[in-house]
């Protein structure tokens, strides 16, 4: 889940079979449940990879090491238990925010972020580049004299090792305000900048790769659309030029958090509703084909407050997504992870865990032998507040924990409304700048939840 002030093939009758027949199941992988804490209750999970020999790689942000605000925390776990193999805390030297991450093919990992010099008027986006040894490779800021607010969201690398990256930008704290897609060469040099406005407000939240050689991006609307904020997808070829574009929603904000390209050239798209529940804001998942229309949508029960971060392909071709809910006799938001098949959006199982106060899924990740990786934080914007990560058995399971339900909600779908969408393509106007790196030894505090 990024917090904003932040592949998949027709399903086979064999992979339904799978699902239901636990005989022809991999071995069960090892369970556990951890969080990485610091000093300071402000840290947080952006994404995670798992990288030959047994290594799972963590991109976050801790405000526990480094100075006061938050820094990039890079972290090698061991696979098989979750046992700290390499860390370390990065940021701008001004002591900026860490607002995006994405793992690199090499086992480094790109962070975003931004130096806040005026909270209304001036936010100056940066990308930081480390290896894999989390050491700084390579920094490109973004800033415009006077005001002017960057921000940069989500990132993809492509095969050649350079980088797309997405956001938003404008002038004032005030509408308007336009996407905004950057790309960077492997070497850390900008190669080119679009702003993708349509008069009102536009967010590009995440964006990936497609096969091709374009990117998708999906966030937030209130240009077009049904009212207020709208899910807005939108697909540019590897300049920049924009193919298509839609807006999904209601009269009220809708928002997408996360998206990826299915294995027929669909995507998949997840974020939250305000228009389309009682609750006042449900999770919901998105199935596009290759042209932006709808296939099929999925609203989580009525009753149940919540949203969607992250959505990831499993090995059998489905779909697994993480995000939080709020339901009726518990005190608060609990982290929640669900698998769907990938055609029609039917529940293949889905579970809540229970950790602190306010817990919620950001990352997660299908592993080789059926498990997966669900990450997120513990206890957001409490003390104790951690990165919390959890190796679950292939439907979702924590053996013998007591932090872990089987959930029931409902999917609904009800009837929403599909636009094109209005924003123009135009130069970007940000200019470019070294940002100066300060780095500091970090010493996660690591405490087991379940085993």
């Amino acid at each position: 889940m990024k917090i904003h002030a932040p592949l998949f093939a027709a399903c086979l009758a064999a992979s339904l079979l799978a699902d239901a027949s636990p005989a022809q199941s991999p071995a069960a992988p090892r369970t556990w449940s951890r969080t990485y804490g610091g000093a300071v209750s402000e840290q947080g999970l952006h994404d995670i990879a798992q990288l030959p020999g047994g290594r799972l790689v963590v991109a976050g942000y801790s405000a526990s090491f480094g100075g006061p605000t938050q820094a990039n925390w890079f972290l090698n776990l061991q696979l098989g238990n979750g046992d700290v193999q390499l860390e370390g805390a990065s940021t701008s030297s001004f002591g900026g925010f860490t607002d995006g991450a994405c793992i690199a093919a090499d086992g480094g990992a790109l962070f975003l972020g931004r130096d806040v010099l005026d909270i209304f008027h001036e936010h100056d986006a940066w990308a930081m580049r480390l290896d894999a040894d989390g050491d700084v490779a390579w920094t490109l800021g973004f800033w415009r004299p006077g005001a002017g607010r960057h921000f940069l969201f989500d990132a993809a690398e492509l095969d050649d090792r350079s980088w797309v990256a997405a956001g938003a930008t404008g002038i004032l704290d005030q509408p308007p305000q336009a996407g905004w897609i950057v790309r960077i060469a492997a070497d850390g040099s900008l190669l080119w900048q679009f702003e993708y406005g349509g008069g009102s407000v536009e967010a590009a939240h995440a964006v990936t790769t497609t096969a091709d050689g374009g990117f998708v991006v999906a966030g937030a609307s209130s240009s077009s659309g049904a009212g207020s904020d709208d899910v807005w997808v939108m697909k540019v070829d590897g300049a920049g030029a924009i193919v298509w574009q839609r807006t999904f929603g209601g009269g009220d904000a809708d928002a997408a958090e996360d998206i990826v390209e299915l294995a027929d050239g669909g995507f998949a798209v997840v974020g939250s509703t305000n228009s389309l529940t009682p609750s006042g804001h449900a999770p919901w998942i998105l199935r596009l084909d290759a042209g932006g229309n709808p296939l099929w949508h999925r609203v989580v029960a009525s009753d149940v407050w919540g949203d969607l971060g992250a959505v990831a392909q499993t090995g059998d071709g489905h779909l697994v997504v993480v995000g939080r809910v709020a339901e009726v006799g518990f005190a608060s938001n609990d982290l929640w992870c669900a698998k769907l098949a990938a055609t029609l959006g039917r529940v293949l199982w889905q579970r809540a865990y229970e950790g602190d106060t306010g817990d919620f899924g950001s990352a997660v990740l299908p592993l080789a032998d059926a498990g997966f990786i669900v990450g997120g934080t513990w206890g957001w914007g409490f003390e104790g507040e951690s990165i919390w990560l959890q190796s679950t058995d292939r439907v979702g399971n924590l053996p013998d924990c007591d932090l872990d339900r089987t959930t029931t909600f409902a999917l609904t779908r009800p009837p929403i409304t599909v636009q094109d969408g209005s924003a123009v393509k135009a130069p970007g106007g940000a200019l470019t700048q070294l940002v100066p790196v300060q780095t500091a030894a970090s010493d996660a505090e690591v405490i087991e939840r379940c085993h």
